[in-house]
């Protein structure tokens, strides 16, 4: 059972470890959670997102023409899929793995890296409506520009990306990206032991991480950082001061590149041993 540190007035869940999938995966390098409870698993290595329900059991693959890197799940249960090496992004139904449409980058020189979608709360649920922002794609483009898009369930579009808002153009090779909310973001970049947090993004530092891969919220607020090479999970604050680490070597986490909490927050599920399996923990 992992150990929390005490601090008054601090509110932080513990994890309890339940099971671990494993499907013979190629390479995980993405995972998020359906509306409905089940988990969605990009396979980079053998070009198929797989459906499982929330403790593994297989459920439905969908095979693609090239490679998934990354996968974000919408409050209204809409995902979006990256595929970088064709400069485009799926809208599919998570649920029933169908796609619903396709949009490629126009941009040469240009990849759609990764997509985080707008945290799940009780404000963005009231507030929610066609027009409103309910995914991010951020994009790598020539000469270390890094747009990062707002989408809503209307429309989808790639074209004329240097002409959008919400462009952060000192960020180099982001690998993955985590939308804190509808204005603020946490970076990790491609060769960097910092994690970039808040707006405009600021380096935060921290010994104890090496490499880190993903992040995601709880429904504290508090932000959890996998780090590949010190085989953690950092929990830190929306500024990026740390809490603790609630989960390292001696609960079985060995090189994690990716994570998400389910839609209520009971389950986190980790991507371990570099995107060959899953690990589940009971949130409480």
């Amino acid at each position: 059972m992992a150990q929390m540190l005490a601090v008054p007035g601090d509110v932080r869940h513990g994890f309890s470890y339940n099971c671990a999938l494993n499907h013979d995966f190629g390479r995980i390098t993405s995972i998020a959670a359906t509306q409905k409870g089940n988990i969605l698993l990009c396979d980079y290595d053998k070009k198929n997102l797989l459906l499982v329900d929330s403790l593994g059991k297989y459920l439905k693959k969908l095979y693609f023409d090239s490679e998934p890197s990354d996968v974000a799940i919408t409050i209204q249960n809409i995902g979006y899929v990256t595929q970088p090496n064709t400069r485009s992004v799926l809208r599919i139904d998570p649920d029933r793995m169908l796609i619903l449409m396709k949009a490629t980058c126009t941009e040469l020189h240009t990849s759609v890296v990764c997509a985080s979608a707008v945290p799940f709360t009780t404000y963005t649920v009231k507030m929610i409506d066609q027009n409103s922002i309910i995914c991010f794609l951020c994009l790598n483009a020539n000469g270390g520009y890094t747009p990062i898009i707002g989408i809503n369930h209307k429309y989808l579009y790639l074209n004329n990306i240097y002409t959008l808002q919400n462009q952060y153009k000192t960020i180099y090779d982001v690998v993955k990206f985590h939308a804190v909310n509808e204005n603020s973001f946490c970076f990790c970049v491609a060769g960097e032991h910092d994690i970039l947090v808040g707006n405009p993004p600021q380096a935060c530092t921290i010994a104890t991480i090496d490499t880190p891969t993903d992040v995601c919220s709880d429904d504290n607020g508090h932000l959890c950082v996998s780090g590949q090479y010190s085989n953690n999970i950092h929990r830190l604050t929306q500024e990026g001061n740390v809490l603790d680490i609630p989960l390292h070597s001696q609960h079985e986490i060995k090189e994690p590149v990716a994570m998400c909490f389910n839609k209520n927050y009971t389950k986190l599920y980790i991507v371990n041993e570099w995107g060959k399996s899953v690990l589940v923990f009971d949130v409480y």
